[in-house]
């Protein structure tokens, strides 16, 4: 009987939370270490850092990318050190934004040592770029480009230019939305004020996060909340994976060369990348630029997420080991039907809600190890590579 693979999703910006895994944290060796190694790296940036991740909500600095990021990056990499360590290495992993950095760390492409430099070069990378911010929509990319009069499949809706995606809609400085056969579109006149807004990230079927500078993202929002679209701000001050970004994604890439990307080593795992949806290739793993450029890209998370359920999710199905302390990273694979009908599973590592944080924690991280290894018992060791 083949096992199944086993998947190991890592959350990105707007996912953090107050103490956010915190509850492993002296409870796990596995955990601790490499959390303890990364704080002691950075010196006193690290003992502030370790203090924000520690404290209780409410806590407003969590908001800031330059904590929020690095966090992530540290949790998400000792997370996946931990589920190694105790259990086996995951087969694949999904990791959403800075989620994928931590998982180029696990398989080899960064050397762990250095991932509070690289934490550093990200927070550099995006000094200059604030006054920004992020909008969790509940609705499809489809449908927010014919709401707003433009974007489409990653189509930024710019005041200063028209730019075609795939859905051949764009609008131009004067507002007016024009198909690909250059008539204008009815209804969309007056979008002046949505300037700069793109698509930046689909996390499911009707999750989509644009992103752009506040003024214009405010507009987005109350236009769309008048219409009765539920949405949502996220913690963050940046448009991540917008135009906005380009310089800063420039600017990562070329520190990420001083830090010479390698190839994943094959016994660590499959990095699905949610830029392209398909695993890395050893020529992207080497290439600086491919994961700098990450910062501006759309994140196509749920795409990913959707294409690994379709092909493995039943051959032998998978075990979505869910990082995040929201569980939003799993929330869309559990209406899939190959997770509805149970040929893959869902399996929890950290506790939410009131638990998330402490001593609950150690408990949920237990029994998804118990999970993992009820799998391996049962199986032998007869697991399929991708």
């Amino acid at each position: 009987m083949e096992r199944r693979r086993s998947v190991l999703l890592l959350p990105g910006q707007g996912a953090q939370r107050e103490r956010m895994a915190a509850g492993l944290y002296g409870a796990r060796e596995e955990f601790t270490a490499p959390m303890d190694e990364f704080f002691g790296r950075l010196g006193t940036t690290g003992s502030r850092l370790r203090s924000a991740w520690l404290r209780p909500a409410p806590n407003p600095e969590l908001d800031e990318s330059a904590v929020a990021q690095p966090l992530l990056l540290a949790v998400g990499h000792a997370l996946g050190r931990a589920v190694g360590a105790a259990a086996e290495p995951p087969a694949l992993l999904l990791g959403h934004s800075v989620g994928e950095l931590a998982a180029a760390c696990l398989v080899g492409v960064f050397d762990p040592a250095d991932i509070g430099a690289l934490a550093a070069a990200r927070s550099r990378a995006l000094e200059g770029t604030g006054h920004g911010g992020m909008l969790a929509v509940a609705a499809t990319e489809g449908q927010l480009a014919e709401e707003l009069g433009g974007f489409g499949d990653g189509l930024a809706v710019g005041a200063d230019r028209a730019v075609a995606g795939a859905a051949g809609l764009a609008v131009g400085a004067d507002g007016v939305a024009a198909g690909a056969n250059g008539v204008a579109v009815a209804g969309v006149a007056d979008r002046a004020a949505f300037a700069g807004v793109a698509v930046a990230a689909l996390n499911g079927p009707r999750q989509t996060v644009l992103a752009g500078p506040r003024e214009a993202l405010a507009a987005v929002e109350q236009h769309l909340r008048d219409r009765g679209t539920l949405v949502r701000a996220l913690r963050s001050g940046h448009a991540f994976h917008s135009p906005a970004m380009e310089g800063a994604a420039l600017r990562f890439g070329e520190a990420l060369a001083g830090f010479g990307p390698r190839a994943p080593r094959a016994a660590a795992g499959t990095v699905v990348s949610t830029r392209t949806g398909v695993a890395v290739t050893e020529d992207q793993a080497r290439d600086p630029h491919f994961w700098g450029g990450q910062l501006a890209a759309p994140v196509r998370y749920w795409p990913a997420l959707r294409e690994l359920l379709d092909t493995l999710g039943r051959r032998p199905g998978l075990l979505l080991l869910d990082g995040s302390a929201d569980r939003s990273l799993s929330a869309p694979a559990r209406h899939h039907p190959a997770v509805r009908d149970g040929a893959s599973e869902v399996v929890p590592l950290l506790a939410v809600g009131r638990d998330a944080g402490g001593p609950a924690d150690a408990r949920v991280f237990a029994e998804a190890l118990h999970r993992l290894g009820e799998q391996r018992d049962h199986t032998g060791d007869h697991t399929v590579v991708s």
